[in-house]
Order: C-alpha cells, then sequence, then structure tokens
C-alpha cells in the first residue's frame, strides 16, 4: 500500500507485509537519528499542551476524562504498587496515577516533551533507560499508542517482561488496521501516520508478537473515542486540506459512529491489550 506523511513532509511511503510473520511495516523506515523530525506536526498534539484550537482544546477534555477511565482500568486489583509508562509524553497520565499515591515511573524520547513531564515534577527521563531499570521492578507497565511507535521492537519487548513483576499486567494500545475506518479510508486512514508508526497491527498480529516474547493477551478492550479523533483527521487527509474544517469534522464524526456501531470486540479503531506472563509449561 502507498501512502504520505499528510501531517508534516507530504514524503511517500509504502506499507509492506513481511512474507512470514504477515505483519505490516512501514517502508522506508527513517534513520533513528532522523525519525524525531517528523513528530514536528502540528496534528501531533500528544507532546505539547497547547490548547489553541477548537480541535486541541475538544482533544484535551477528553483526554482528561480517558485518563481518569485509565488509571480506573490499570489501578484494578492493585494496592498502589509501581507503575512504569514508557513513553509517557507530557506525562498527564503519570501525573494523575503518582497523584494517587502510586509510585511512578516514566520513560520518554521526546526532549521537549519529557521537560514539561520533569516541570511537574515527575520522576520521567529517557527511553534508553528502559535497558537500565531492575528486573522484577513494576506491577504494571503502560504504552499507550507507544507500540508501533517502537523502533527496536523485539528488543524493547524482551525487556519489558524482564521489568514486569510475574503477577504484573501490561497495557499495550494500538490502532487496529482491521477496523471499519482503516478499510473506509484506505491509504488515507490517519492512523497509519506514516513514518512515525512503523508498525500496523491486528489483535491476531498483537498475540502473536507476545507468545514470542512468553507473555499472552488476556483481554482486549475497545478505545471508541479514537475513530472519532482518527476519521477527523483522515478527513482531512483525503480532503487534501491543511486545516481541519468543519466539514471534516462532521464527516469524521459520522465515520467514527459507524465504525463504533459496526465493531466486534475485536474490530474497534483502537483497542487495549491486557497482557500478563505466560506461565511456563
Amino acid at each position: 500500500m502507498e501512502g504520505v506523511d499528510y501531517g508534516y513532509t507530504k514524503e511517500e511511503f509504502n506499507i509492506v507485509e513481511c512474507h512470514s510473520c504477515k505483519f505490516w511495516f512501514t517502508n522506508p523506515i527513517p534513520d533513528l537519528e532522523q525519525i524525531g523530525e517528523y513528530y514536528k506536526s502540528e496534528n501531533y498534539i500528544s507532546h505539547t499542551s497547547s490548547k489553541k484550537g477548537l480541535f486541541e482544546r475538544l482533544y484535551h477534555i477528553v483526554r482528561k476524562r480517558a485518563i481518569k477511565k485509565k488509571f480506573k482500568l490499570v489501578s484494578k486489583g492493585a494496592n498502589k504498587g509501581q507503575l512504569l509508562d514508557i513513553g509517557c509524553g507530557t506525562g498527564d497520565f503519570l501525573n494523575y496515577v503518582h497523584e494517587k499515591q502510586w509510585r511512578t515511573k516514566g520513560l520518554e524520547p521526546s526532549d521537549d516533551a519529557r521537560e514539561l513531564a520533569v516541570k511537574k515534577g515527575l520522576d520521567v527521563s529517557h527511553s534508553s533507560d528502559l535497558y537500565r531499570l531492575p528486573e522484577n521492578t513494576f506491577d504494571r507497565i503502560t504504552l499507550w499508542h507507544v507500540l508501533e511507535h517502537v523502533y527496536n521492537l523485539n528488543e524493547d519487548l524482551s525487556q519489558i517482561k524482564r521489568l514486569l513483576k510475574d503477577d504484573g499486567l501490561l497495557f499495550v494500545a494500538v490502532p487496529n488496521r482491521g477496523s471499519f475506518d482503516a478499510q473506509h479510508y484506505g491509504k488515507f486512514w490517519a492512523a497509519y501516520d506514516l513514518p512515525i508508526h512503523l508498525y500496523h497491527f491486528t489483535p491476531n498480529d498483537i498475540r502473536k508478537l507476545m507468545r514470542e516474547h512468553g507473555m499472552e493477551v488476556k483481554e482486549v478492550l475497545p478505545m471508541k473515542f479514537d475513530s472519532f479523533y482518527v476519521s477527523m483527521l483522515s478527513e482531512q487527509y483525503k480532503k487534501g486540506s491543511d486545516k481541519l474544517s468543519l466539514g471534516n469534522i462532521w464527516k469524521g464524526f459520522w465515520t467514527g459512529l459507524r465504525s463504533n456501531m459496526k465493531a466486534t470486540n475485536e474490530s474497534f479503531s483502537s483497542q487495549i491489550y491486557i497482557i500478563k506472563k505466560s506461565r511456563p509449561e
């Protein structure tokens, strides 16, 4: 499939399928030293605290509510344990967890986002510290729309398993290329987000990937807001416009609603996977 970096450079990229594992990958992947440039899109608002436009204000309102729901999910069955948030951005989720008296640690590759998180008084360091943290430390590890960005996927997953306690849980949220809105928009689907999304998953891909690392998917949950957000941006890309218009918002909202209505348990636009270590046979 052909695609474009609609959000920033307008460069063309391809999405290819591996003949052996059937995973979908972005091709070519920018060099690690260069990929940070592609995060400078104005549409990539998770690394900023800006609330200038209507869309950004709506995004932050919804994100605030989503943070509370995420914490309720993550803290279920736990008593103020230790949480690692990988790709924590500006630290909004991490800060909420910290305020609930959990011990927290954040990892973030972006210097600007990390600086904003540290200013909130959070323990946040560069993502490379993943390889230096002590094993069997964390009751909960979260990657909210991060796994699709990870440059060294297998190596990082091995480290994540090492850091997770035997009875701990890993929470992974990623877009689902098998969703209705993905099929509807095709190459214009905003959640392909080329080239910063390096992988494009289905539920079966996630299960297979986790099995290869001695982990298993315990439960799959929908992220229903994502279909609206992604569909609105997809309308913008499809129309070739630089800004999100009211027409894009309305059409995107309708497509997002249809996507949620048509979805089954594992075909929502984005989904949360609750994962645990596999028991030795």
